[in-house]
């Protein structure tokens, strides 16, 4: 190895003897000292290589290059000898790495000396410039040279430093390539591969039993605490750390060298040239897009203010690999530049696309970068959630998506590029969908969400929602403050306080300075306190007025007015002068000298720099116009001229730049930049630290309002670049992509879908069918997000292809059979669009493709849940009941088949319990029936039949519509279809489940006008009692009898009389298997409609009373009465309800119909008195009661009146006398039926008193007494008026009578039945004082004796017989006065007929009531009043034997001697037997 060290080194120094100079023959005795000396000395040896150097020829200078080449290449230099040649006079040489001028006194090693051999070449020819080259790889490349980061610094500006002077374009690319083959040597270096593998072992053995030496692999059983690795020996231990040590070196020599690079780019470096800028712009890139790993936040950070100024440049090169190296950091360190994004894209990319004095191929470079970002998959959801969704960033995507489409629109040359970028946009959304989002399946699988998760998903949310209401705010801002304002107060983005207010103004840098100026110059109070609170919010420690203002008006322009300009100077003024007072060099005394000045300054702005002044303002001028400007003192002259000069060169910002974005000077355009550039480092600084959002399962589903906001303008660009591009296999992709992107992400996609359909109907039209088939394709996958409007626009143009056969019905067919696939919501949506498909295709062509397909959907959805199907069948079934109404005989008859296939198909199908699917399902015949003709009813009927026929087994609720057109068939008049129904009510079998259809259609069936028919529901209503009982079925018992009740009222004879005896008969055979719950709605339902008819026919229809009483009255009566006897432990609850019923029938002003009732009564109790408890009998008792007080004929009184009236007005016309007749007429009815219901009801009281009266209590025959006593008064009285009996009798009231209408009947029996209830009360009260008297006589012996209140009772009673003799002993002293006088009086006459009647009257009433009474009494009772009666009975003695008796029991005769008497002699023997037992106690 030595001697080829020594054959190459001694080969160069012959060669550079002989080119040596004769002056410099010294160098010529040191080479030969070297002879012999191996690489150790190379130290000294490189003497000889300088000297090569400095020759002039270029044959030696390439020679001595080559060596160094091949020495270097072949390990024979070692780094770390140090250069000997200091005592060696030397050349002067390039100092291109030491900034000061100065040369360097610490001695360089052999490294550093090369390098400046090599730097002494940057002026030769390009030969000896690439041999020069090939030695600084070779240091770099030969590990033997231990080569330093100060060394590497400086071959990388050497080779910088040549690639900026050359122009050779091979020099260009041997620079290019040495440069990045040494980035590329020193970052492989660095490569972290061994540190990974090392981490990852040492993880392998924390959960590992058996531990493995992290370098040989052997069983480990040290464990170094260095390192924290396991080893096995000392020497593997020795070895990772000298990996770990080189691995970490070479990581700092590349970010040292990474660092390098970005420092070169800085101005403050003399290389600063664009060619400079470029080839460390690529090496940038190269490091960047081959080694990312070793790019830290740093170095991020101080490449990006490089990057902005370059990428705003016009020079290609270096805007496009600004554009790269950004578009690359994008990819790898997008969570580091989350500042760095928004900036670049908004403030550079924007600014770039949106200036019109950027070149096209700017712009161009601009957008391929744009696209190149987004080919990142995951690049425009994250920049959507952690930009678009974040309070503290400005919005990213939309402002790049708006951007973009402003472009499109006015570029067409640019179109390619843009859509290009949204199909990244769309594809990288697509992916990262199906990438992150969670299907249905694992979802369910997923635990719950955590509870923080949701709060965050919620408030990227919230934050995106509120930033669009600021930025709405923003915009209303611009247009006008006030409302900007108010509208981020009541939108909560804003608090209603100055501070707030002025706040926002100060942080949010997009609102435009003018109107921020406008704002705070209002004249409103607000305004002047946010105008204060702003100024508040700044800091002017230090700094001069003319500093302070130029600061206060970079936030806002001044406002126009002098008043508003005023307030924002004295504001300012008096902040100033609080932030500087304490200041040692304040110059200012006061806050008003800082407002005059302050005022000066805006004076002297306007004068330097308005071009209209002609005649600036000079420095004395300014300095005259400022004297005692301070409170009367003067500012130092070296202050004013500083501040003069400062304005003078930059103007102050007194009103804001509209300088356009075009047609602007290249001076004017880097001026403009330069500005951009200040705002960005601007915002870069004012950037806060926030994390970066990932994208996971949940912020997955954020894209949504993404999509929402920006799918429009995606498809609008996709399908306008779509029409002009020849093949758009690509497009139509994204396209779709776009759309079932949207459909996942639960969008409305109906706009999006009609866009493309119209565009595919078109390219159709022209041949391209690869659209429309891609997006029919799809349609399975996006149907449940197509909603109505969707499915109209596909339906319409799958029903359009099909018409003019622009496409295969394979594909159409898709559409239809996907159908079963779509959710409840869309298969409905589906359907109903349909139809009015259908309807329209049926009205305007008449064509049945649409009505055809829905079958055909119908049978694919038919085993849906029946729930869902119900509601697609309601639709399917409104459109064909339409379709019926259209009167087209085609339709028609294919809509009604169509209905009948799909009904026998799915009646076939077994219905679940309590979902009547099957009536929805045939609803449709029902309704197409009501709206068809005789004709077409016919055919529905038919068709109904056959359905029955073949699925009568498997009907359940469908039954329902069968017995609804069985009904509306037996309505028609049509025998025809009559017939048909009736048919049908023949065929079905009685079940359960159609009991109430079947009692309906009995109720129809029985009102039809054919008797047969009428004859034969009470024959079904027979098979369905009988059914009922078997099948132990209550529930339908009452309407199934009501039927029955109806038909009793039939005005046809064999009808009623066949429904009575049926109703009746089932009461009483089957009335045991009732409960009385049961037993009640029978009443109420059955039983007491009969009596409403009856009583509604009697009063309705006089003529047919004969009948009804002759038969069917009484039969009711008999049978109802029968019913109640044999059924009353079950009817006894009714007891109010037959008694109301009872109540109704007496209260008809019919005669014969109250004495029914009350026969019926009197049954009642007769028959079941001794079943009834205290209750009943309360109402019995009550109920007597009310009808004797109902009965009692009170408007005989009116009669007389009416007459009275009548003959008043005998002189009007003959109509108004015929209607008082009536009323008259009305009257006597009434009250004649009145007075024969009374009487019976005292008779049949009477009967029931003498029977159950000991049931009674006290209290019920007091009450029971005073009604008898009532109705006895009222006949008292009534027989006392003659002369109203009278006129009565004039009016007509039993005018076919002798004699006057009386009440004395009335009179004598209910004076008999009071009587007789005072008897029994004086029983009780015997009895109740009997037993105290027993129950006292034990301890007292007083004897029996009379007390209260039996002794008033029975006094009472005593002096009403006693009255009554006395008023019979009355009567015939007024007779024989009678007798005695005479007169002209015509009721004369009259009235002693009358008084005859009155004392045949009173004796009737003696012999039968009074007498006997008085012979019951006992005698301590009779001895009470026995002299009165006693006396009063002789009178009454006398009278019976001196005068005649009135006869009263033969109605052909008035006086005959067999009647008279038998009734004086009885009368006679009572008294006479009365007086005995009187005259014995006397």
């Amino acid at each position: 190895m030595n001697e080829t060290y020594q054959n190459l080194v001694i080969q160069y120094f012959e060669k550079l003897k002989k080119v040596l100079p004769q002056k410099l023959n010294y160098y010529k005795e040191t080479i030969n000292k070297f002879q012999g000396q191996d690489k150790s000395y190379f130290g000294d040896h490189i003497i000889a290589f300088k000297q090569g150097m400095q020759i002039k020829q270029s044959k030696i200078k390439e020679f001595t290059l080559t060596t160094l080449i091949n020495l270097v290449s072949k390990g024979y230099i070692d780094g770390g000898l140090q250069d000997n040649t200091e005592n060696f006079q030397q050349s002067d040489q390039i100092e291109i790495t030491d900034t000061a001028g100065k040369k360097r006194e610490q001695p360089m090693n052999v490294i550093e000396s090369l390098i400046h051999l090599v730097q002494q070449c940057l002026v030769e020819k390009d030969e000896i410039i690439s041999l020069a080259l090939k030695l600084l790889i070779s240091l770099v490349m030969n590990p033997q040279c231990n080569m330093q980061y100060h060394e590497l610094t400086k071959i990388i500006k050497t080779i910088v430093y040549i690639y900026a002077q050359s122009k050779s374009q091979n020099i260009d690319r041997l620079c290019k390539g040495i440069f990045l083959q040494i980035i590329l040597i020193t970052f492989q270096g660095s490569n972290s591969d061994a540190l990974v593998k090392i981490t990852l072992d040492n993880m392998i053995n924390k959960v590992s039993d058996i531990k493995q030496c992290q370098y040989c692999g052997k069983e480990g059983k040290f464990e170094c605490r260095q390192n924290k690795v396991t080893v096995c020996s000392y020497r593997c231990k020795k070895y990772i750390q000298e990996a770990l040590e080189l691995k970490q070196k070479n990581y700092e020599n590349a970010q040292n060298l990474f660092d390098l690079l970005i420092r070169l780019l800085s101005p403050k470096q003399q290389f600063q040239q664009q060619r400079n800028q470029i080839i460390l712009l690529e090496g940038i890139y190269f490091i960047c897009d081959n080694y990312d790993f070793s790019v830290e936040a740093q170095n991020i950070y101080n490449l990006s203010s490089y990057l902005l100024k370059f990428c705003l440049q016009n020079e290609q090169q270096l805007y496009s690999l600004s554009f790269k190296i950004f578009q690359r950091l994008t990819f790898s360190k997008h969570k580091e530049m989350i500042n760095q994004i928004n900036i670049f894209i908004n403030q550079i990319y924007i600014s770039v696309l949106t200036n019109k004095n950027t070149t096209d191929q700017h712009k161009q470079t601009t957008l391929e970068s744009l696209w190149r970002i987004f080919q990142r998959k995951h690049a425009s959801l994250e920049f959507y959630l952690n930009y678009d969704c974040s309070i503290k960033h400005e919005f990213l995507m939309e402002n790049i998506i708006n951007t973009l489409h402003s472009i499109f629109q006015q570029h067409e040359q640019f179109r390619p590029v843009i859509t290009q970028i949204y199909q990244a946009i769309i594809l990288g959304l697509e992916q990262t969908f199906n990438e992150k989002a969670i299907s249905n399946s694992q979802q369910e699988q997923q635990q719950p969400q955590d509870v923080d998760e949701t709060v965050f998903i919620n408030q990227l949310e919230m934050q995106r929602q509120q930033k669009q209401e600021i930025q709405k705010g923003v915009d209303l801002f611009k247009k006008n403050p006030e409302k900007g304002v108010s509208f981020l107060i009541k939108a909560n983005i804003l608090q209603d306080d100055p501070t707030s207010i002025a706040r926002f103004l100060i942080e949010n840098k997009s609102l435009p300075k003018e109107s921020v100026g406008q704002y705070l110059g209002g004249h409103h109070p607000i305004n002047i306190q946010v105008l204060s609170e702003y100024t508040n919010f700044l800091k002017f420690h230090n700094l001069s007025v003319e500093q302070a203002l130029r600061q206060y008006l970079d936030l806002f322009t001044l406002p126009p007015e002098s008043q508003q300009i005023d307030r924002v100077v004295q504001k300012f003024a008096d902040k100033f002068y609080e932030d500087n007072q304490s200041n040692t060099n304040f110059h200012f005394k006061s806050s008003s000298s800082i407002y005059t000045f302050t005022y000066l300054l805006v004076m002297l702005q306007t004068d330097l720099h308005n071009p209209k002044v002609v005649e600036k303002m000079k420095l004395t001028d300014f300095i005259k116009l400022a004297r005692q400007i301070n409170d009367g003192e003067d500012l130092p002259s070296e202050y004013l001229t500083v501040t003069y000069h400062s304005i003078q060169k930059n103007p102050l910002a007194v009103r804001e730049s509209n300088t356009p974005m075009n047609s602007l000077t290249p001076n004017q355009y880097q001026k403009q930049m330069e500005e951009l550039l200040k705002k960005i480092k601007d915002l870069i600084k004012r950037q806060s630290n926030s994390n970066y959002i990932q994208i996971d399962q949940e912020t997955i589903l954020l894209s949504k309002g993404l999509l929402e906001s920006f799918s429009g303008k995606f498809l609008e660009i996709l399908l306008v670049t779509y029409e002009t591009t020849p093949n758009g296999d690509s497009l139509i992709k994204s396209i779709l992509q776009l759309i079932r992107l949207s459909s996942k992400l639960s969008m409305k996609i109906e706009s999006l879908v009609q866009e493309v359909i119209k565009v595919g109907l078109n390219s159709l039209k022209k041949g391209s069918t690869m659209l429309m088939i891609g997006l029919l394709s799809i349609i399975p996958t996006i149907g449940n997000s197509l909603h109505e409007q969707g499915w109209k626009c596909v339906l319409e143009a799958v029903s359009q292809m099909d018409e003019f056969r622009l496409l295969d019905s394979d594909h159409t067919e898709k559409v239809f059979m996907c159908s079963k696939d779509l959710d409840n919501q869309s298969i409905e949506e589906f359907i109903l669009q349909l139809c009015q498909l259908s309807k329209q295709e049926i009205i305007q062509k008449h064509r049945i493709y649409s009505l055809q397909k829905l079958v055909e959907v119908s049978d694919y959805n038919m085993d849906r849940v029946k729930v869902i199907w119900n509601r697609l069948w309601s639709i399917v079934s409104q459109h064909i009941q339409e379709t019926v109404t259209f009167r087209v005989k085609k339709i028609t008859i294919v809509a009604v088949d169509s209905l009948k296939q799909l009904n026998m198909k799915f009646l076939q199908k077994e219905e679940l319990y309590n979902i009547e699917f099957q009536r929805e399902v045939l609803k449709p015949f029902e309704l197409i029936y009501n709206n068809s003709d005789i004709e077409e009813k016919e055919f529905v009927l038919l068709c109904v039949k056959q359905i029955l026929q073949n699925s009568k087994t498997y009907i359940k609720s469908g039954y329902k519509v069968i017995f609804n057109l069985i009904n509306l068939g037996l309505k028609e008049e049509n025998d025809t279809l009559s017939k048909l129904a009736f048919d049908l009510l023949r065929f079905i079998e009685i079940q359960e489940l159609i009991l109430i259809d079947l009692i309906q259609t009995y109720q129809i069936l029985g009102k039809k006008d054919n008797e047969n028919m009428a004859v034969n529901s009470i024959e079904f209503v027979k098979q369905c009692q009988r059914f009922m009982i078997t099948q132990e079925q209550q529930t339908l018992q009452v309407p199934l009898l009501g039927i029955l009740s109806n038909l009793a009222g039939d005005k046809r004879i064999q009808i009623q009389t066949q429904a009575v005896e049926t109703l009746f008969y089932i009461l009483e055979e089957k009335g045991n298997l009732f409960n009385e719950e049961y037993w009640i709605m029978i009443f109420s339902s059955v039983l007491r409609p009969i009596f409403d008819e009856i009583q509604f026919t009697l009063s309705s229809n006089p003529e047919l009373n004969q009948y009804w009483f002759k038969d069917s009255c009484q039969k009711v009566f008999q049978n109802i009465s029968s019913l109640i006897k044999k059924h009353y432990t079950k009817l006894k609850g009714q007891l109010p309800d037959f008694l109301k019923l009872f109540q109704n029938c007496i209260q008809n002003q019919n005669e014969k119909l109250a004495q029914l009732s009350i026969q019926a009564f009197k049954t009642m109790i007769m028959e079941k008195g001794l079943q009834f408890e205290q209750k009943d009998w309360e109402l019995i008792l009550s109920f007597i009661q009310q009808m004797l007080k109902y009965t009692i004929p009170t408007k005989l009184k009116d009669i007389d009146q009416s007459a009275i009236k009548q003959e008043q007005q005998a002189s009007r016309k003959l109509q108004r006398q015929k209607s008082l007749q009536t009323v008259t007429n009305n009257l006597i009815n009434e009250c004649y039926s009145q007075c024969a219901a009374q009487l019976l009801l005292i008779q049949t009281s009477r009967d029931i008193c003498e029977l159950y009266h000991q049931n009674w209590s006290l209290s019920q025959l007091d009450n029971l007494e005073i009604t008898f006593y009532e109705s006895y008064q009222f006949a008292k009285l009534f027989n006392q008026q003659i002369e109203q009996r009278y006129n009565i009798w004039k009016s007509g009231f039993m005018q076919d009578m002798n004699v006057l209408p009386g009440l004395l009947r009335q009179e004598r029996e209910a004076f008999s039945c009071m009587i007789m209830i005072i008897q029994f009360k004086i029983e009780i009260l015997k009895q109740e004082q009997l037993k105290e008297h027993q129950q006292n006589q034990e301890q007292t012996n007083e004897e029996f004796s009379i007390k209260e209140p039996y002794e008033i009772v029975l006094n009472r009673y005593l002096q009403i017989l006693l009255d009554s003799i006395k008023q019979f002993n009355s009567k015939h002293i007024q007779f024989i006065n009678q007798q005695q006088e005479s007169g002209e009086d015509p009721l004369y006459k009259i009235r002693q007929y009358e008084t005859e009647r009155d004392i045949q009257n009173l004796r009737t009433l003696l012999d039968v009531s009074i007498l006997p009474k008085i012979l019951l009494l006992s005698d301590q009772e009779i001895k009470l009043k026995l002299n009165e009666f006693y006396e009063q009975l002789l009178n009454a003695c006398s009278f019976v034997s001196e005068y005649c008796i009135l006869q009263m029991g033969c109605q052909d005769c008035k006086k005959c001697v067999r009647c008279l008497n038998q009734q004086k002699n009885n009368l006679f023997f009572q008294i006479k037997k009365c007086l005995l037992k009187l005259f014995e106690l006397k």
